[in-house]
């Protein structure tokens, strides 16, 4: 008899398409390769025999699902040995993009890790590629399975993280609930304000009216039955970043009614084949530097670049007129510590972030990703989307995949900023230099960037569909073009202005 699959998990184990695969991949880069046996054994000593469910199979019965153990299960179809034909970061480049497209044998446990290098006489390090399929877990909990693999150290443990951590998690339930609680007021409250509102810009509108300027109003008018999101902005504005009824009407509205995400660099159905590029060494310091010089976080700063590098990479071809983007972003809904629990699983929503473009100045950039996140993190559409994610689930397939696409069309990809290790891991001795991530794309979803920290670095990992951006690359290059660019303008903001100095005039001697 096995265990019944938790429907959070369900939810990412059927999400499959065969364009775009429930899979989360991690690389971790060496200097110098571990030794291959030594390798085999701790991953299956330390991670394989602890969580049962990396032996186990997903099986339907009666219509719902179980994990039930893997009968002939055997470690070494799951940790492999690859070496390529030479020891070039393009053939590495390449070897990763193809295995984005592979699906799992869905008869044998959805994982496994990869050692690769070059040729024996092609002297040096190599890189260990990790594919877990998203219904064994979420991704914070991946790192922390990831971090077990390698040798016991201090610091290795991320951060506590979660919504949980502080105390203020809602259920899906308690969220619907403190909804109803409150939303007479509030809405009365709205419309009073907003009514007001009207009003006074009504008189200010009729008393300085330019006839010939009607059609302009007429315009701006239609703009708001066209774009619902923006009516919701004006009936939400007024209240504070931190108005958690509000900012919950704010963002279930956006999550529901924000139109589709088409830009003409990247519209219509993505294809089998991926690409992959990744970026690393990045100084979290100059970062963090970054972040304090704006009146911002890291996470404000790293979304900043990597705003201003799409806004180039659109640019770029020819596409100017788009403000602002939607990611799905996924937001942990409990604590994580140092224990990982033996289920795995996933405990985390993905919520819809609406992320600026076009915005030139990093002071104003910053300042309105800043007021975006606040409100979308006071809010509690974390705990209702997570609700949604379970309502698809239970529901029947055909269903379930039009809701799946009703909601991750909203966006062009998932952006995830992975808090990791702070210090430095080894791997049987032989010290990881860099730790990269990808997030899964879903529906019709072009694109996914996933930030990660590392011993004091950051690195960059950008997956997307080779039909609709055929060149990663250059996403990862525009962002740590503009990640340098904003340490160079916080260095400006912090140096002090130049003093004049004033001589004294010299007498000529008769």
């Amino acid at each position: 008899m096995g265990t019944r699959i938790a429907a959070s998990d369900l939810t990412w184990l059927l999400m499959d398409r065969p364009n775009n695969l429930m899979h989360v991949h991690g690389l971790l880069t060496f200097d110098e390769l571990p030794e291959w046996e030594a390798l085999r054994d701790a991953i299956f000593e330390r991670v394989v025999t602890k969580y049962r469910l990396l032996s186990q199979v997903a099986v339907q019965h009666d219509g719902h699902w179980e994990w039930e153990d893997d009968v002939d299960f055997s470690v070494d179809r799951h940790v492999l040995r690859v070496v390529l034909a030479d020891s070039q970061p393009e053939t590495l480049r390449a070897y990763v993009s193809s295995q984005f497209s592979v699906p799992f044998d869905r008869s044998r446990p959805l994982w496994d890790m990869q050692l690769i290098s070059g040729p024996p006489e092609d002297e040096g390090g190599g890189a260990m590629l990790t594919r877990f399929h998203h219904g064994l877990g979420d991704g914070i909990r991946l790192v922390q399975l990831l971090i077990g693999t390698c040798d016991p150290t201090d610091g290795a443990t991320p951060h506590t993280v979660g919504r949980g951590s502080d105390g203020g998690s809602h259920g899906p339930l308690d969220a619907v609930r403190h909804l109803a609680e409150h939303s007479v007021k509030d809405t009365i409250d709205a419309v009073t304000h907003s009514g007001s509102l009207v009003a006074q810009a009504g008189r200010t509108v009729i008393a300085t009216m330019n006839p010939l300027a009607l059609p302009h109003h007429l315009e701006s008018a239609l703009d708001l039955v066209r774009h619902p999101t923006k009516l919701i902005d004006v009936l939400t504005g007024f209240t504070s970043d931190d108005n958690e009824t509000s900012n919950s009407w704010r963002e279930v509205g956006r999550l529901l009614l924000h139109e589709k995400a088409d830009a003409g660099a990247w519209s219509g159905h993505p294809d089998v084949d991926k690409g992959v590029a990744w970026t690393e060494g990045i100084s979290l310091s100059s970062v963090k530097a970054v972040a304090q010089a704006f009146n911002g976080t890291v996470n404000d700063a790293l979304m900043a670049a990597v705003s201003l590098a799409l806004t180039d990479y659109l640019g770029e071809r020819g596409v100017t007129d788009i403000t602002d983007v939607a990611w799905m972003m996924p937001v942990s809904l409990q604590p994580v510590d140092g224990s990982l629990p033996s289920t795995l699983g996933n405990h985390f929503a993905v919520v819809l972030f609406e992320m600026p473009l076009g915005i030139a100045d990093p002071a104003e950039l910053i300042e309105q990703i800043h007021h975006r996140t606040t409100r979308l993190k006071n809010s509690v559409e974390p705990a209702l989307a997570f609700g949604v994610q379970k309502v698809i689930a239970e529901t029947p397939g055909a269903v379930a995949k039009r809701l799946t696409d009703f909601f991750s069309n909203k966006t062009i990809g998932q952006l995830s900023n992975v808090p990791g290790p702070s210090s430095r891991l080894t791997m049987v001795g032989a010290p990881v230099r860099t730790v990269l991530g990808w997030v899964p794309m879903s529906g019709d979803q072009p694109i996914g960037v996933c930030l990660f920290t590392y011993n004091g670095t950051v690195g960059v990992g950008v997956c997307s569909d080779t039909r609709m951006i055929p060149d990663p690359e250059r996403v990862t290059e525009l962002i740590r073009d503009h990640i340098d660019r904003l340490v160079a303008g916080a260095e400006l903001r912090h140096e002090p202005p130049a003093r004049a100095t004033s001589r004294r005039p010299t007498r000529s001697k008769a």
